[in-house]
């Protein structure tokens, strides 16, 4: 259930990256750059919790 959840707010947060990316291009770089990091994290702790609890 976590990762179902945890894979949603990804694909929000990459979703409104985009989004963003599309509306203001001068923030393309800088957008782009924190949303791959925040969505990589993201995974990598849920993955961890999900590991943890077993």
């Amino acid at each position: 259930m976590l990762l179902l959840v945890l894979g949603i707010v990804v694909v929000l947060v990459l979703g409104a990256t985009f989004y963003l990316c599309m509306v203001h291009p001068s923030l393309a770089a800088p957008i782009g750059a924190v949303g791959g990091i925040a969505s990589a994290l993201a995974t990598a702790f849920g993955v961890a919790i999900a590991l943890r609890r077993r």
